[in-house]
Order: C-alpha cells, then structure tokens, then sequence
C-alpha cells in the first residue's frame, strides 16, 4: 500500500469519525429539547423558572459544533477527491 493510499484510508476512518460524532450531536440536541420540554411541564405557567439558562446555551453550542463539523467534513471529503 503506498504513502497515498495509507493517507486516503485515514481520511476515510476521520470522515466516519465525524459523522459518528454528528449523529451523537442530533442525538444530544433531541435529547435537551425532550428535557425542556418535561421540564417547561412542571411550570406551565413560569417556565422561566424550571428551565435553567444554561440549556438553551447547550442547544447553541451544539448547534455550532454541527455547522464546524459540516465544514470540516466537506474539507476532508473535497481534500481526498483532490487527492
């Protein structure tokens, strides 16, 4: 196997590596809207004070890891094809 093919094969395990971590993004993000929303059902009326802050900032963070993700999938993906 030559330098090159070695090379493709590693950017072949990172691209599985990056999909897997984005399924496991969509899956946390599902996961904190159905905590919210259990949540928002303890106080209907004032969820303000049930739903920590800091939920929705999770939800944003993971929300920007995806976009990076995506980014660097495409990176990778165009990188082999211009190998």
């Amino acid at each position: 196997m030559s330098a090159l093919d070695e090379l493709i094969q590693m950017l072949r395990l990172v691209e599985e590596h990056l999909e897997k971590a984005g399924v496991h993004l969509v899956t946390s993000r599902t996961a904190l809207a159905e905590a919210e929303q259990a949540l928002v059902k303890l106080d209907p009326d004032h969820p303000e004070t049930v739903v920590p802050p800091g939920l929705h900032r999770a939800d944003d963070q993971i929300e920007r890891t995806q976009g990076m993700i995506e980014h660097i999938l495409d990176t990778v993906r165009d990188f082999v094809t211009r190998l």
